[in-house]
């Protein structure tokens, strides 16, 4: 049965200050046109899953003898191959490892190997294993076997890599992800290695398909093809595709499994583990046009109506600004706008500030444009209008006259509250310590080196972004203003804050607004693997979507510029010998592309438009890890005190 759990919405805060009861007041964003296609969703390549290794289910079954066995023979195409035991009962196994010889042959040597205990995981979610070093063995084929007691019988994985330089890249290549939805997965391989390029024409992939675990615990598989048909893209490009409809709402695990030859004739085994999200949406547009209304001066209140039978939705809307140019007879595209609504009388609102319409001179007719509604969990499209009329009032003459062509605030983000305007610039501003994902103490130790901090605590938790961000405003309304400095999931739940809703960071004054250290703003591949792991052990603290690769550049495609420039990140990795083998952490050395700190790949730790403060080695994710963690480092985490904004 599938127990993976969705991450939570909603619970209470550790804190021993008062909690904000109502909720933050969310900004009315805008953008100019140019922007526009910085604001759409990102290709689906963009965020693939790049896999070194290979992750086989253990399922033991009953033998002659009355004892549980597993084997299975892989083929390992690198040197000194690095294995991973995953089972709530591994430490009653015994695992044997054979050297197999040739076919003819089919002699079979046992090798010996040491054994010690590691563990793979995220924040304070991490799963125990058993590595097997097998440093110095060669590439080949190897008998992997499994014996156990009836009473120790349990389901496992093994996680197998080596050294070899070809990589299994994996995307989901569709739009969708509804229920009813067709969803498709691509495949291909590539070698990573400075020297040599493998070319289409020479097949690294020979067959692929996919293993996929829907929400209610049935499993099926689904061959995937290069033949040009259906959803791929041309026949014999190395490329492979495959889907399937998604009938249930709830979590997908799809096992993207590929198995080839390389061009030196050594066999190829790869997996990619997807956690696909799918949800239930029946909102349609009940409206034929959009309606604008003055509210403000500047300020045109936007609306539309939508149907459903949901409940209390809440929803990012983005939607597109279009009117009649004098000069030409298209539309032009005059802004764009976004907001998070909470759906409660079947009404979107969105906010035009007029001065846009000023600034492009132009007319009606009017549109709205690519409108796109998306849950906040997920952020996945429950619907999306090509175009929609759209109706306003002549721009009043007062807003003529007081428009000076330039830029405000009020335009990129709708009218300040009274509630914080009334202690803008007031005392008592501070610098908030946020931790992250699933996450202990990481500045507790260290905050004595943040002056005038307060510390946000919600520990050994799973909240989306979203959920995230509304936490960290509540802490924030016992101050006047804050500035944050954040580790991990909390620099992109800061953003999202920033980005969304009003809030106390609006209020602080000059210096660095938020700074990050290890977040992986455009996710991190463990977040697949650690969902299929926890769902053997049945503990952890589940799924959450917006870590994925996917999940993350969904979310990033909201983000405007102006937010993105207010963060300032640093990255870390591990000190590499040229002598020695390095990681962080072995188990996730497995999964990650390096550089990488133990959780997030400086790849993904890098954020467009925001400022990056470099990255350092000798320092990883947490403690526990080889290195220093990444929080410990006095001199950063004095120039990050000394810098902050209050």
């Amino acid at each position: 049965m599938n127990k993976l759990k969705f991450m939570g919405v909603t619970a209470s805060i550790i804190l021993t200050s008062t909690i904000s009861v109502a909720g933050p007041i969310a900004k009315q964003l805008a953008g100019p046109a140019e922007e526009i296609e910085l604001m759409q969703k990102a290709s689906p390549e963009s965020s693939a899953i790049v896999s070194k290794h290979a992750m086989i289910s253990i399922d033991l079954s009953e033998n002659a003898e009355g004892q549980m066995e597993w084997k299975n023979n892989l083929l390992i195409d690198g040197d000194n191959p690095k294995v991973l035991l995953f089972s709530p009962n591994r430490e009653n196994w015994q695992l044997s490892v054979r050297g197999v010889g040739s076919q003819k042959s089919n002699q079979s040597i046992g090798l010996d190997f040491i054994t010690r205990e590691t563990s793979l995981g995220m924040g304070s979610e991490q799963f125990p294993a058993t590595q097997f070093d097998l440093q110095n063995l060669k590439s080949g084929r190897y008998e992997f076997a499994v014996s156990a007691d009836k009473k120790e019988a349990a389901n496992g994985y093994l996680l197998v890599s080596s050294d070899s330089p070809y990589r299994l890249k994996s995307y989901v290549s569709s739009a969708g992800q509804l229920v009813g939805d067709v969803i498709n997965l691509n495949a291909l391989a590539f070698d990573d290695s400075e020297f040599t390029v493998v070319k289409n024409d020479l097949q690294l992939i020979q067959t692929s398909f996919m293993r996929i675990t829907a929400p209610d615990g049935t499993v099926k598989e689904v061959s995937m093809f290069d033949d040009g048909l259906e959803f791929d893209k041309a026949a014999f490009d190395g490329e492979f595709n495959g889907n399937f409809k998604a009938e249930q709402a709830g979590l997908y695990q799809v096992q993207v499994v590929t198995k080839g030859i390389t061009p030196f004739g050594k066999p190829f085994f790869r997996t990619a583990e997807h956690i696909i999200p799918v949800i239930h949406s029946d909102l349609a547009l009940s409206s034929k046009q959009a309606i604008g209304a003055y509210t403000n001066p500047h300020k045109i209140d936007l609306s539309f109506a939508l149907a459903t039978a949901e409940k209390d939705l809440k929803l990012r809307v983005f939607a597109e600004v279009w009117g009649s140019n004098s000069h030409a007879k298209e539309l032009t595209s005059v802004s764009w706008l976004s907001t998070i609504v909470d759906l409660k009388d079947g009404q979107v609102h969105l906010e035009l500030d007029d001065r846009w319409l000023l600034n492009k001179g132009v007319q009606a007719p009017y549109e709205l444009k690519n409108v796109r509604i998306e849950d906040t969990n997920h952020y996945i499209s429950m619907l999306e209008i090509d175009r929609l009329p759209l109706a306003l009032p002549g721009i009043s003459e007062q807003s003529k006259a007081s428009h000076d062509g330039g830029l405000t605030e009020s335009m990129l983000k709708g009218v300040k509250p009274e509630s914080l305007t009334a202690v803008d610039k007031a005392a008592g501003g501070k610098l908030m310590l946020v931790h992250g994902y699933c996450s202990g103490d990481a500045w507790g130790p260290v905050q004595y080196q943040f002056s005038n901090s307060v510390k946000f605590t919600d520990f050994n938790q799973n909240r989306s972004h979203d959920a995230f961000a509304r936490l960290i405003d509540s802490y924030g309304d016992n101050f006047p203003s804050f500035g944050v400095v954040a580790h991990s999931q909390g620099g992109a739940a800061s953003l999202h804050l920033y980005t969304y809703y009003w809030s106390g960071l609006d209020n602080a004054g000059s210096g660095r607004l938020i700074q990050s250290v290890g977040t992986p703003y455009q996710g991190t591949p463990l977040a697949g693997n650690l969902a299929l792991i926890g769902d053997i052990f049945g503990v952890g603290c589940g799924y959450n979507s917006n870590l994925t690769t996917s999940g993350a550049s969904s979310w990033l495609s909201g983000i405007p510029t102006w937010a993105r420039n207010k963060v300032n990140y640093y990255t870390t990795s591990f000190t590499d010998k040229w002598w020695r083998y390095d990681y962080c952490n072995i188990a996730s050395d497995l999964v990650l592309s390096d550089p990488e700190d133990g959780t997030t790949e400086k790849s993904r730790g890098q954020l467009s438009g925001a400022v990056n403060r470099g990255h350092r080695t000798g320092q990883c994710h947490t403690e526990g890890m080889r290195d220093m963690a990444q929080t410990r480092d006095s001199g950063r985490n004095g120039s990050m005190s000394t810098n902050a904004a209050r």
